[in-house]
């Protein structure tokens, strides 16, 4: 038995919260061990908020080590308790009933085929994941529909081997909801996008008016974009009512007019978006019962100013996003005319930095009012932290 399968062992069997760091990448995994065998093990994720989310099989051979304890699982587990204790809803996924005297991953596969799962796949020799659909099994390999979720008119049909990939996502938050309504989205949706400064402002007041989903891309944030109505719209910018990943209420974010790069509608991504979102209100998993979804905000008033104070006088910890590229997690300590001094978080999002001068003129996004940040802060509280 060698160590990482040693370790995979001594994880299940004391039910231990793991990290598992893969050999390539940056890519890992935080979970429970389900199953496992020599080649191949399953586990029960969860997302660093400390929410269940799926589960995922991965070839033992990727795996570089097995961490059993430290500061971050820590962390994840102390949110997990939140999330118990304030009933938050979770993705779990259905109980697996495989035999780990065969191979996994070809059982995970039937699985899919045969309950019309979307999973989430690597494929070794393009080296990136697909989004897709099993649409054929056969005794060594599979068809799989390759699923573009912005564009479905480049959908591909492909034949993979069954040791053509080393790991497969399934059951997950965003991969579940999405299974119910894939086969819903048109394909002939007809996208616009808007990088002039009056029509994106055109493409806001219209999503603000007819409370449709638009994709606000941001000009100093490039690790993601957004996807939401826009609830407050003047001239110094927008508030967006997000819309995650999975279809469900993301918090808000408030975004200068300047900061906005482009805005886009009409595409199919947006529509998948809108199938989720509505299918998760059929199923009343719209909002975590802990978030405020229906909130007003007055397109006369100074919103940023008054995201800022609220945040500052609740010790409610919010994103900030600066011209610089940098952004932070924290909360104000004292708003001036032109400048805050402002708590922020390290990077183990477990001390804070007081007393961080930030010129007011700089702040081009404020995220709020979000689960993850809901989280954190709740766990700092209950530490006495905050």
């Amino acid at each position: 038995m060698n160590s990482i399968i040693a370790d995979l062992n001594a994880a299940m069997s004391k039910k231990q919260l793991v990290n598992i760091y893969l050999n390539t990448g940056d890519i890992f995994y935080t979970g429970y061990i389900e199953t496992y065998n020599d080649d191949e093990v399953i586990i029960a994720t969860y997302e660093s908020s400390g929410l269940a989310d799926g589960y995922v099989a991965m070839k033992t051979a990727i795996i570089e080590s097995v961490e059993r304890q430290s500061e971050d699982l820590d962390s994840i587990k102390e949110k997990m308790l939140i999330a118990k204790d304030e009933g938050l809803m979770e993705s779990k996924p259905s109980e697996l009933h495989f035999d780990t005297n065969n191979n996994l991953f070809p059982q995970i596969l039937i699985q899919a085929y045969l309950n019309q799962e979307v999973i989430l796949i690597h494929d070794n020799e393009a080296e990136r994941f697909y989004t897709g659909m099993v649409k054929k099994i056969s005794n060594d390999s599979f068809k799989f529909l390759r699923i573009n979720k912005f564009d479905f008119m480049q959908n591909e049909l492909v034949t993979m081997g069954f040791n053509q990939s080393m790991i497969i996502e399934f059951q997950g938050r965003e991969l579940s909801v999405m299974s119910k309504v894939i086969g819903k989205v048109k394909e002939q949706n007809i996208a616009k996008t808007a990088e002039s400064i009056n029509n994106i402002i055109d493409l806001l007041n219209d999503s603000f008016h007819h409370h449709n989903l638009v994709e606000v891309r941001c000009r100093y944030n490039d690790h993601f974009f957004y996807v939401g109505e826009v609830i407050m719209l003047n001239d110094s910018g927008a508030i967006l009512k997000v819309v995650d990943m999975s279809g469900q209420f993301g918090g808000y974010v408030f975004i200068r007019m300047n900061g906005i790069q482009r805005v886009t509608v009409g595409n199919d991504y947006l529509e998948l978006v809108q199938l989720m979102k509505d299918q998760n209100i059929a199923d009343n998993n719209a909002s975590q019962p802990v978030l405020n979804d229906s909130r007003e905000f007055d397109s006369t008033e100074d919103n940023l100013n008054a995201i800022l104070t609220q945040s500052m006088n609740k010790h409610q910890l919010i994103r900030l996003q600066l011209k610089s590229g940098s952004n932070f997690l924290g909360y104000p300590e004292k708003i001036g005319p032109e400048s805050m001094k402002f708590s922020l978080l390290d990077e183990t999002v477990n001390f804070f930095i007081y007393g961080q001068k930030i010129p007011l003129n700089d702040i081009v996004e404020v995220g709020f009012e979000y689960i993850y940040a809901y989280l954190d802060e709740q766990r700092l509280r209950r530490k006495g932290d905050m």
